[in-house]
């Protein structure tokens, strides 16, 4: 049994699905990632332009005024309702960004770490019927799929004047995925079961490039653009897939109104219609536009926190999945501010052809400074 050829199908095929991430990933690349700290991802995403600590701009580095490192984890409940099949609960636990940054002059800041670019955690049961010999066998294929790309960041932020902050970043994806492929045949007398293993390496690279601007002293603007290369899958040193990736663009806007609140929204564009493998067409890989609106109130030391987000998912089958965000979250300073915990509890409604996914994630994200 030929178990790129399992992965393929399972790719392309529908199932009895059951894993830890979101099954709208299983039929192309992955799950997106979200580029977001905790503190971020309590606002739905509608600080992460502007937190030096989400790695989803670089300018935003320029705000790290003292060497700093954050990371984010997570653990999530899944429940899955597909179209004429069992509900399914599923459980799991992540640990998606850590950001490293801190000035080395007093215009210059850099800073580095990872984060999430594909999830590749899945599993698959996969049930047909082959000729073997003349005689028809039923047989049960299942594959299961554990691992990630990861995006490893190299970013610098420079402040070229009092309200203009440019950021530049160079990114290595890179990662790989356990593939366990299983056959069974349901006349167990006559065939044995069996199992084939390997390990999918992937390997890319990308870059970025923001902008922070500050129209007045409480009002921020962001933009930002990334292109990656192809991402390139590798199994047993043998190249099996080479796919495009997308186009990132987005905007966001900070407002502070007062000094005990802080208003914020966002949106993002992604042509993942290029990710195709082979750069062909694929009805099942579309485009993205994804939005955020999010607030933070109260003193700096305990803020409270909530947002909205919604867009599509880039995978699916007819028209893009939908999704829907809620979130909310709190933050508490430590240490005469050397240190920040932050805690949160977010919401997410998927939608598609097929399958609708609710999800509870529980967040806590720690930061500090020495």
């Amino acid at each position: 049994m030929k178990t790129a050829a399992l992965i393929c199908l399972a790719l392309l095929a529908a199932g009895h699905l059951a894993a830890q991430d979101s099954q709208f990933g299983i039929k192309g690349l992955g799950t997106p990632g979200k580029w977001e700290s905790v503190r971020a991802r309590t606002t739905g995403g509608a600080f992460a332009p502007f937190d030096p600590f989400s790695p989803l701009t670089d300018a935003s580095l320029a705000d790290a005024r003292r060497m700093s490192a954050s990371i984010a984890g997570g653990t999530s409940w899944r429940t899955l309702e597909p179209t004429g099949g069992a509900q399914a609960s599923l459980r799991g636990t992540r640990f998606p960004a850590l950001v490293i940054a801190g000035p080395v002059t007093r215009r210059i800041v850099v800073g580095g770490g990872f984060a999430t670019y594909l999830d590749r955690t899945f599993g698959i049961r996969l049930q047909d019927t082959i000729d073997l010999r003349g005689v028809q066998e039923p047989i049960t294929d299942e594959i299961t799929s554990d691992g990630a790309v990861s995006d490893l960041r190299l970013a610098a932020a420079a402040r070229l004047h009092s309200r203009i902050a440019l950021g530049l970043g160079f990114h290595l994806l890179t990662g790989s995925t356990r593939v366990v492929a299983t056959r069974t045949f349901a006349d167990s007398t006559n065939y044995r079961t069996s199992t084939a293993r390997d390990e999918v390496a992937y390997s890319g690279k990308g870059g970025s490039a923001s902008l922070l601007l500050d129209v007045t002293r409480d009002l921020r603007l962001a933009g930002w653009v990334r292109s990656d290369t192809r991402l390139r899958a590798d199994l047993g040193g043998r190249e099996v897939a080479n796919s495009e990736l997308p186009l990132t663009y987005g905007a966001g806007v900070l407002w502070r109104a007062g000094t005990q609140a802080s208003l914020a929204g966002t949106v993002m564009w992604r042509n993942w219609a290029a990710a195709s493998t082979g750069g062909s067409a694929d009805s099942t890989v579309h485009d993205t536009f994804n939005w955020s609106v999010g607030a933070e109130i109260g003193s700096l030391g305990t803020p409270i926190r909530f947002g909205v987000r919604g867009g599509q998912l880039p995978f699916g089958i007819g028209k893009a999945p939908s999704e829907v965000g809620y979130s909310a979250g709190l933050g508490r300073q430590f240490s005469g501010g050397r240190g920040r915990l932050d805690i949160g509890l977010e919401r997410l409604e998927r939608k598609g052809t097929g399958l609708n996914e609710r999800v509870w994630t529980f967040l806590v994200g720690l930061t500090v400074r020495p």
